[in-house]
């Protein structure tokens, strides 16, 4: 009953930091926002491989993980940076506004839980979908690499689609038609990265 107790009164006070610092709203906009720029950057990457012939599934498994990291790790410390310097500006600011330090307040508390919060959703939407999509090229046993390149794109698309549907939730738009429009972004990164790939080709 006691460990019950003591998830509850965490429980209630985290949900209390997370509506202190208006966390809901922020990371709604980080997850769909790097959730795409990870979608795309895959597209990209599957582009390039296809046009460049790569017949390797650990190869292509390989360049995506990588800069799906990448991502990761700098959308994870750029937020962090960025949410730690804005949220301290604000705290400092109200702090000269009323003669009174904050430091050990739930305010200041909150503001932590909130920059570590929307961090972590930051540097994880884009590795999870740029993962996502990198399924087929583990399943080579199943189909070929040149079936993986094609199925890791329709994944892709798929992941833009429900992003717009996430989207269009959100803004109270039509759902399909918000899908339809990040699947336009989609197409239009593949055309050019294919372009470019056969043109540097």
């Amino acid at each position: 009953m006691k460990a019950t107790s003591w998830v509850h009164t965490k429980f209630d006070l985290l949900s209390h930091y997370h509506d202190v610092a208006e966390v809901g709203e922020l990371v709604r906009r980080y997850f769909a926002m790097n959730a795409f720029d990870g979608v795309l950057t895959t597209v990209g990457i599957l582009a390039g491989g296809y046009v460049g012939g790569v017949d390797s599934a650990n190869a292509m498994i390989s360049v995506i993980m990588a800069t799906a990291i990448g991502m990761g790790v700098s959308g994870f410390y750029g937020t962090y940076l960025v949410e730690r310097a804005e949220r301290e500006r604000t705290m400092r600011e109200l702090e000269e506004s009323t003669l009174t330090s904050l430091d050990d307040t739930a305010i200041a508390a909150a503001a932590t839980y909130a920059t570590i919060v929307i961090s972590i959703v930051d540097g994880l939407s884009p590795f999870a979908a740029a993962t996502i999509a990198t399924i087929p090229f583990f399943l080579t046993s199943v189909w070929s690499v040149h079936t993986a390149f094609y199925l890791a794109a329709g994944i892709a698309f798929i992941e833009l689609f429900l992003l717009g549907v996430f989207l269009g939730r959100i803004s109270r738009e039509r759902l399909w038609l918000n899908g339809v429009r990040l699947m336009g972004a989609g197409l239009v990164a593949l055309a050019l990265s294919l372009l470019l790939g056969k043109g540097v080709g």
